[in-house]
């Protein structure tokens, strides 16, 4: 035996709205009375359970009515203090209170997530526990009233009048890929960052940006106090090394003769290790300003104090960029200026948690410029965070490309493709034709010009205006693209017996 329920609705004109019927027709495990719906494991579906039916009978509410239990704070109805407040002052005198959260200590489940109450366990007897839903592309139910239903307009007419547009599925190359937001910065392990210890202002650039530049090379000449104080405290710590060392080598001459006593010469020795100290720090802190040996030479040799030096290149590269201003005072361990090599990028791209996983080194990719979309770039993935940012809850996954070849530059912002399998033939459908009918996803295809078949689909991403599917739908069937929703909604009212309706039964 099976039931057959036909729905007719009928929506009078409005203004420019015509009126048209759409009927339902269902076969299934739903048994429809009147406006409710009594599947058949026994449970009532439906706003009117528990109430008179059409029928003239009065059908009881189901156990969950019955149970002791808030669904909204899920703790037993008759202890929930949420609901009913003058309950605290009880819990709080039997020392049954978190004050943390306000909350009994017995009902918090953020200190106790072990907390199961009698009632949660005889809901989950009573009723099947949902299957954790993805917010991207939830899983299709594997058994429901979408199966067995079919939806047919009362005439061939009125199909036409309710405007539904209709398109084939096509089946077309389209790569699986994970498309994520991208931006191309310098390769971090071939860059150098110029910088000085001391403060000081640039007085003369000596290179412009793009300039290709040797290691040791000035690249600006700046002025600082802190470089005079420095250099004459080098001068002065050369003579007093030189004095120094000359007064130890007489005292050696004389040890060895024992003319002199032990403590004279432990004098002697240490005389010379503090001031080969006060020199050495001296020259390291004029090299780490950005001066080189030869300068320091230069200044022993001339005896001359300034406040003027240069700053030369510490690496072979070319001068990506400039970044102090002529004549504003810099503090130290700001950024003067930026040498990079030219030849090598990096492109690093944010892959959330979901998709991360199916990265690995080695795959292949794809990246577009927001400036330019049609320049396309193509490379490998040279490295996968092992990590994800507390944050966004994303991972960084990094390129190695060649400007040279690609006419990308440091800074772009584009979109990284990540093809994770090759191009296999895939049924597209558009975005518009796709419904979640609450517990699937489901487009409508056309069986005859006034009866139109729910269909599951599983779905994965597509291009921007299709998805692709999975499993449900051959290449060349025909679905409907608008009107999707309103074939939805009467779906929807046929699985839980709204509507006016009438039902036959036929054996």
């Amino acid at each position: 035996m099976y039931f057959k329920k036909v729905i007719l609705i009928i929506i009078f004109p409005i203004s420019l709205t015509a009126a048209f019927a759409l009927g339902t027709m269902y076969q299934g495990r739903t048994a429809i009375s009147g406006k409710n719906a009594v599947l058949s494991d026994g449970l009532n579906v439906g706003p009117l359970a528990g109430r008179d039916n059409s029928a003239g009978q009065t059908e009881s509410p189901s156990s969950e009515s019955q149970l002791d239990w808030c669904f909204e704070h899920r703790v037993p109805e008759s202890e929930c203090t949420l609901c009913h407040p003058e309950l605290v002052g009880d819990f709080k005198a039997r020392n049954d209170w978190c004050g943390e959260h306000g909350l009994p200590e017995s009902h918090c489940r953020l200190c106790n997530p072990e907390i199961v109450f009698p009632q949660e366990l005889a809901l989950q007897k009573e009723r099947p526990v949902l299957d954790d839903v993805s917010i991207y592309f939830p899983e299709n139910k594997v058994d429901c009233s979408t199966s067995e239903s079919i939806i047919k307009f009362a005439s061939v007419e009125t199909a036409e009048r309710a405007g539904l547009t209709f398109e084939p599925t096509v089946e077309s190359p389209m790569p699986n890929v994970i498309d994520a937001p991208a931006e191309v910065k310098l390769n971090a392990t071939k860059t150098v960052t110029v910088a000085s210890t001391v403060a000081l202002s640039v007085i003369r650039w000596m290179v412009e940006p793009g300039e290709k530049i040797s290691k040791g090379q000035p690249i600006a000449q700046v002025s600082s106090p802190e470089i005079a104080d420095l250099n004459a405290r080098l001068i002065e710590y050369a003579a007093e090394l030189a004095a120094i060392q000359k007064n130890y080598s007489r005292k050696a001459a004389l040890k060895e003769r024992q003319l002199i006593s032990e403590a004279e010469w432990i004098d002697a020795e240490a005389s010379l290790n503090t001031i080969k100290a006060k020199y050495e720090s001296t020259r390291g802190l004029l090299i780490s300003a950005g001066l080189s040996e030869a300068d320091l030479d230069s200044i022993n040799s001339g005896r001359s104090v300034s406040p003027v030096t240069l700053i030369r290149a510490p690496v072979d590269g070319v001068l990506v960029k400039r970044e102090a201003p002529l004549g504003e005072l810099i503090e130290p361990g700001i950024s003067l200026a930026v040498i990079s090599d030219p030849h090598s990028l990096w492109i690093e791209a944010k892959v959330g948690e979901r998709d991360i996983w199916r990265i690995k080194a080695g795959q292949a990719i794809e990246f577009s410029s927001d400036g330019s979309s049609l320049n396309k770039t193509s490379g490998k993935i040279i490295w996968v965070a092992q990590y994800l940012d507390e944050a966004t809850r994303a991972g960084i996954v990094r390129v190695s490309v060649n400007p040279t070849e690609t006419g990308i530059r440091a800074g772009e912002f584009g979109r990284l493709t990540i093809l994770i399998d090759d191009d296999t033939e895939a049924v597209l459908v558009p975005k518009d034709a796709v419904q979640w009918e609450g517990c699937c996803n489901v487009v409508f295809v056309r069986e005859a010009s006034d009866v139109f078949r729910p269909r599951k689909v599983r779905l994965t991403k597509g291009d921007g205006s299709h998805y692709r599917v999975i499993d449900g739908l051959n290449g060349g069937e025909w679905i409907v693209v608008n009107g999707s929703y309103l074939l939805k909604t009467e779906l929807k009212k046929s699985s839980i017996g709204a509507g006016c309706c009438g039902l036959d039964a036929e054996a």
